[in-house]
C-alpha cells in the first residue's frame, strides 16, 4: 500500500515557521509580500495563504490588514527561549526537559532565592504570593521559614489557590513541592482569598524578561490569569512589587512594547545580577473583563468571579 503523500501545506507551513522564527527580534517588520512568498518557497498563493493561516492559529503570525504578515514576537520569543531552557534546565520529575510543560529551575538560583530575602519589600512582607515554578519551590520553604503567609497556585490553578502558613519546621519542605502544598495548606474559595486582604509581595518565575520588566510566560498564560484573579479580588494593586526570578539567559536586552494584559515586574533576580526595572508602564488591576469559554472554564475561580453578586 503506496503511503499517503504528505499535503504540501503542511511542509510549507513548517518552512514559513522557519523563516519565522528566524527574524530579528529588534525589528517589526512584516514577511515577504505573499507573491514573494509563493515564489520562494515555489507553491500556489492558494498553499501559502493556507500555511499562514495555520501559523495565525498557532500564535506565530499575526495578519493585519493593509499592513501585512507580522511574526508575533512573544511567541517567536516562547518558542525560541526552549532550546536554551533545555540546556540550562534541572530536570523535572514528571516532563523531565519538556520545558513547554513547567519553568525549570537551574544553577544558580540559589543566589536569586538569597538575594529574595534581602530585598525590602520581601523583608517586610507579611503574605507572599508565589508561582508553583520549580525554581521558586526553595522560595516557598524560604518564605515560610521567615514566618510569612505564603499564597501558591495548584498546577494550572485546577484546583485553586492554596495558603500555607504554620507549617511545622519538619513539614515545609514537602510543603513547599506541588505534591506537598494540598497536604499541608488549605485550598481557598473566593470568599477565603478575599479574606486574606492583601498581597504585599509576588514573586514569579517566567519565560523570558526584558530588562525593563517585560514578563513573557508560558503559552498558557496562567500568571496573567492569576494575577487578574488577585486584582479583581482586590489583593494586588498597581504598586504591587512583582519580583521575577530567572536565568540570565532568559533576561533580555531588546526594545518590546508592553499590550493591555502584559505585567511587568519591578526586580529581576538572576544568578549574576539584580536589576531593578523602574517600570515605565502600568500594569492591568481591578475589575475587568476575566476570561470567558475553552479550556479554561473548569478553573474554580472563574465561574464564581463570573457571578455578578461575587464581583467586587
Amino acid at each position: 500500500m503506496t503511503p499517503a503523500r504528505t499535503p504540501s501545506y503542511v511542509h510549507v507551513t513548517a518552512a514559513l515557521r522557519e523563516l519565522a522564527l528566524a527574524q530579528p527580534w529588534a525589528v517589526e517588520r512584516p514577511l515577504p509580500p505573499e507573491k514573494d512568498l509563493a515564489e520562494h518557497f515555489g507553491v500556489s498563493r492558494g498553499t501559502l495563504r493556507r500555511a499562514t493561516e495555520e501559523l495565525v492559529r498557532e500564535g506565530l503570525l499575526s495578519s493585519e490588514p493593509g499592513r501585512g504578515t507580522f511574526v508575533v514576537r512573544k511567541t517567536q520569543i516562547r518558542l525560541l527561549m526552549e532550546d536554551g531552557l533545555r540546556e540550562i534546565a534541572r530536570p523535572d520529575s514528571r516532563w523531565h526537559l519538556d520545558v513547554s510543560k513547567f519553568v525549570p529551575d537551574f544553577e544558580g538560583s540559589e543566589r536569586c532565592h538569597a538575594a529574595l530575602r534581602e530585598l525590602p519589600a520581601y523583608r517586610a512582607a507579611r503574605t507572599v504570593f508565589i508561582t508553583p515554578d520549580n525554581s521558586l519551590q526553595a522560595a516557598v520553604h524560604h518564605a515560610l521559614d521567615d514566618g510569612k503567609a505564603v499564597l501558591v497556585p495548584t498546577y494550572g490553578l485546577r484546583r485553586g489557590i492554596v495558603l500555607l502558613d504554620d507549617v511545622a519546621p519538619a513539614d515545609r519542605a514537602f510543603a513547599s513541592t506541588l505534591d506537598g502544598l494540598e497536604r499541608f495548606g488549605r485550598t481557598l474559595d473566593v470568599d477565603g482569598l478575599r479574606a486574606v486582604g492583601s498581597v504585599d509581595v509576588v514573586v514569579s518565575g517566567a519565560t523570558a524578561l526584558t530588562r525593563a520588566g517585560l514578563h513573557i510566560g508560558g503559552e498558557s498564560g496562567y500568571f496573567g490569569l492569576e494575577w487578574a484573579i488577585l486584582a479583581d479580588l482586590g489583593l494586588v494593586e498597581e504598586a504591587t512589587p512583582i519580583v521575577a526570578v530567572v536565568h540570565d539567559i532568559q533576561v533580555l536586552d531588546i526594545d518590546l512594547s508592553p499590550g493591555p494584559e502584559d505585567l511587568g515586574v519591578d526586580t529581576i533576580l538572576a544568578p549574576s545580577e539584580t536589576i531593578h526595572t523602574h517600570r515605565a508602564f502600568a500594569r492591568p488591576v481591578g475589575a475587568h473583563p476575566l476570561p470567558a469559554g475553552g479550556a479554561l472554564d473548569h478553573l474554580p475561580y472563574l465561574r464564581e468571579l463570573r457571578r455578578p453578586t461575587l464581583r467586587k
